[in-house]
């Protein structure tokens, strides 16, 4: 079988792990801080903080972006994960979803018909689908309109986007690889300071006790998940360099009569390679034949406005018109030419196969 995804585990990344397990410093250790001193290279930003998880540092962010501005208002493409959208709504901040252009990339446009100019602070919170690591048009409409941007760049290891505020996703099986993790980047001092504390219950350090200065939970990173990170941020560029070379042999072998795949720009970390089937090609019909024929695929994300919980009735024709094309498949770093030719064959069989029946 070929899997949609795998991990890439390294001789040294369990050398790294096994020194930490001997150290049986597992919770909060020193190489919490190593890795967020690393980070700072990829983020291009003064302060990194790392947490459990990216839905962890989304939480805590806009629990003090209510605290310090009040409430928000969040616009977000509905193609996207859900846990940032939960963060914003529980902490009282209004969501209001957009429409995608032809790359699964928030559209500026949508955004444009969106926004609205009142007394309430305007947060634009586009996500880096796939790994690109930006979006063009964006930052300048941003810009001009006074909006605070944050990133979801749970895709991407390094956006070129300016922005105010960015987290990011480590997992097994994303670009840099963690059985769990995230962390949050800024240039602004009081948010640092803000989620240095939140992120450990809101302790403020006291001698050899604290005191509780803030709210805060069990958010932080723990020092066994920051060691394997600190060796895989030694390859996770050479690795996307490998998924780039994946994404760029489907993008020349997967004819135009099966649709096109969604493009990345040049410091993309090719998390993803969505091909978007031409209009009569069914989705989930060829994520089942492909099973059947050993390749994994899968299809990123349910669109949030149509979902029973986040239920909005609004028009976003682009994914309107996107509803069962959306195909990702495998291009991960551990592929052969000869799952790559495989991939791109099935590919062509099942368009072809499908013409043939209708």
């Amino acid at each position: 079988m070929i899997s949609c995804f795998d991990s890439d585990i390294s001789t040294d990344d369990k050398e790294r792990v096994l020194e930490t397990l001997s150290s049986k410093i597992l919770a909060f250790g020193p190489n919490v801080s190593k890795f967020e001193d690393r980070y700072s290279s990829f983020s291009n930003k003064e302060y990194n903080v790392g947490f459990n998880s990216a839905s962890s540092a989304a939480y805590l962010l806009y629990q003090y972006l209510y605290e310090s501005l009040g409430p928000c208002r969040v616009y977000t493409p509905s193609l996207g994960f859900v846990s940032p959208v939960f963060a914003a709504m529980k902490n009282n901040h209004e969501v209001v979803f957009t429409d995608v252009d032809e790359n699964l990339l928030m559209s500026v446009e949508s955004l444009k018909n969106s926004i609205i100019k009142d007394d309430k602070p305007n947060i634009v919170m586009p996500v880096l689908y796939g790994g690109v690591s930006d979006i063009p048009g964006l930052e300048s409409f941003c810009q001009e309109n006074s909006c605070i941007i944050i990133l979801d760049s749970a895709h991407c290891i390094s956006p070129l986007m300016k922005h105010d505020y960015a987290f990011y996703s480590f997992h097994p099986v994303k670009p840099v690889c963690m059985s769990n993790g995230g962390l949050l980047s800024t240039d602004c001092p009081a948010a640092a300071k803000y989620m240095f504390s939140g992120r450990n219950f809101g302790r403020k350090v006291i001698g050899d006790s604290y005191d509780l200065s803030q709210s805060g939970f069990n958010f932080y990173m723990n020092n066994l998940n920051a060691s394997l990170g600190l060796s895989q941020l030694d390859r996770c560029q050479s690795n996307a360099q490998k998924r780039k070379n994946n994404f760029t042999f489907l993008q020349n072998n997967i004819p135009k009569e099966v649709g096109y795949l969604a493009v990345h720009d040049a410091s993309s970390s090719y998390y993803l390679s969505s091909l978007i089937l031409n209009k009569g090609f069914s989705s989930v019909i060829m994520r089942e034949e492909l099973l059947k024929r050993g390749i994994q695929t899968s299809f990123h994300y349910p669109f949030l406005h149509e979902t029973t919980y986040y239920r909005q009735s609004i028009n976003l024709p682009v994914l309107d018109s996107l509803k069962d094309r959306i195909i990702n498949l495998p291009i991960h770093q551990n592929l052969s030419l000869e799952d790559m030719e495989k991939i791109s064959h099935e590919c062509i069989r099942h368009s072809r196969s499908r013409r043939q029946s209708q």
